[in-house]
């Protein structure tokens, strides 16, 4: 995430992370849009988190990242990214 907020030669983005308990891990977001929860974790990730968040934020998706999940998929406004795959961004 460093290095995408840092190449010019990449959209432009934000990360921030939310102080509060049970909050997701970090959102992204960019100039005038409403902030992306994501949610990552090594087991099965529970949506409720996300959804939290994205009533908080008034987002449209979120992201779940997981190692349970071994394809990109989107179920409602989640998207949900293997870990591998989201290591490549």
């Amino acid at each position: 995430m460093f290095n995408l907020i840092h190449d010019d030669n990449f959209f432009d983005f934000d990360v921030f992370y939310e102080k509060r308990k049970g909050g997701v891990d970090f959102l992204l977001s960019k100039i005038f849009e409403n902030p992306i929860p994501i949610e990552v974790g090594n087991k099965n990730k529970d949506k409720c988190h996300v959804i939290n968040a994205m009533n908080r934020y008034d987002s449209n998706h979120g992201i779940i990242v997981s190692q349970t999940t071994k394809t990109i998929k989107k179920d409602g406004d989640i998207i949900y990214i293997p870990m591998k795959t989201f290591s490549y961004i």
